[in-house]
């Protein structure tokens, strides 16, 4: 399967759903293109001077609003994890590339183990006196994939985002976002961080 490839400092999750204000020329072409066919195209994060090969398949959900200049403000949805095999330029300046479909490799889920993530989720907010909106923890509730639904509020780096995208078992996420929250706690306790580091993201619930 080939599909178009949107590179960005970004990471997008199954089921995340993210702005994005597009104003490059090939880019525009391409929503246009993928508005027009109802498609959708990969998005794999850029970190410094390395394309990562593992990227998820995202739908437009939304076209907000068109500019005079052809800009675009839309909304995407993550749909499906793949790895990229190769690149190739598409005439209007945008990469192609043809990917294999990833999933899971373990269909594993210890709600214990989920029980005690949201409780220390929970913990973090409160002490940094913020609530998030009852929307989150009601989709939370709802998904299948809560590591990733909980990845968006837990103020990972993007490459440390890129490795939790990786894993293809729902506990060795769990468990590499309760090894997170663990080690930011100690150091907001040490008054080395701010709320901010849970709150900077761009995530639409």
């Amino acid at each position: 399967m080939q599909i178009p490839i949107f590179p960005l400092a970004l990471v997008i999750f199954p089921n995340s759903k993210y702005p994005l204000h597009i104003f490059e020329e090939r880019y525009k072409k391409l929503i246009n293109k993928c508005l027009a066919e109802k498609s959708g195209f990969g998005i794999i994060s850029r970190i410094g001077d390395t394309i990562s090969e593992v990227g998820v398949y995202a739908d437009i959900i939304n076209l907000i609003k068109i500019y005079a200049s052809g800009e675009m403000d839309i909304v995407i949805k993550g749909n499906w994890r793949f790895k990229r095999i190769n690149f190739e330029m598409h005439p209007d300046g945008y990469y192609l590339s043809d990917v294999e479909k990833i999933a899971d490799k373990e269909s594993d889920f210890d709600y214990d183990l989920f029980s005690n993530l949201k409780d220390r989720v929970k913990e973090m907010l409160k002490f940094v006196n913020f609530d998030l909106n009852q929307s989150f923890w009601d989709t939370l509730d709802k998904t299948s994939l809560k590591s990733f639904k909980i990845a968006e509020k837990s103020g990972l780096s993007i490459l440390q985002q890129q490795e939790l995208l990786i894993l293809q078992s729902e506990n060795k996420r769990l468990n590499y976002l309760l090894d997170h929250f663990e080690k930011l706690e100690e150091k907001l306790e040490e008054n080395k961080m701010i709320k901010e580091i849970i709150l900077g993201d761009g995530y639409l619930n």
